[in-house]
């Protein structure tokens, strides 16, 4: 009986997948332990001793995100530092972040505007996104006529740069320099 069959689910991965769950995982793009699981065709206990053996391994970090079903664990494959700092490791993500924009010149300007964003985050340590709304978009509207649509632009791209803690359900959004 396979490991599925105990406990109930399909497929027949017998040893722990973490070559597989590894692989599930793409180098820049977060996934939750369920998406890893269903790309494995694994259960979600499976999946996640997995990725936790991984995490231990440092081949993966992960976090918990705080949403409106609740909270969710998302893994996701830690940057190859290698000594650099703080700024570079953002010119590293940002430079990765995929970006709406019809012109590469239109998806810079966009990435800038995530840049200030992050700018005025690190500054304030804490900000709601109101606060953070208030002091970038003026500047750095990026084409956007609304300021939600620019922060709906904004914050997921935020979410995913070094350091940033965000603040879903209407908390504050962080930086944290440990990171």
């Amino acid at each position: 009986m396979s490991e599925h069959d105990e406990q109930g689910a399909g497929g027949g991965m017998v040893d722990r997948p973490t070559a597989a769950a590894l692989a599930a995982i793409p180098s820049n793009d977060p996934v939750s332990t369920a998406e890893v699981a269903d790309e494995l065709d694994a259960t979600r206990a499976t999946a996640r001793e997995a990725l936790l053996e991984l995490e231990a391994e440092d081949e993966l970090a992960h976090r918990e995100v705080h949403g409106r079903v609740g909270v969710v664990d998302v893994w996701y494959r830690p940057l190859e530092t290698d000594g650099a700092t703080l700024d570079e490791r953002v010119d590293d993500a940002l430079a990765e972040l995929a970006v709406p924009g019809a012109s590469e010149l239109m998806q810079d300007w966009r990435r800038d505007a995530v840049r200030e964003a992050f700018e005025h985050l690190r500054d304030a340590e804490r900000a709601d996104a109101s606060a953070v709304v208030d002091a970038v978009y003026s500047t750095h509207e990026a084409g956007f006529e609304s300021e939600e649509a620019w922060w709906g632009m904004v914050a997921p791209r935020l979410s995913r740069l070094p350091g940033v803690e965000s603040g879903d359900d209407g908390e504050p959004w962080r930086f944290v320099d440990d990171v």
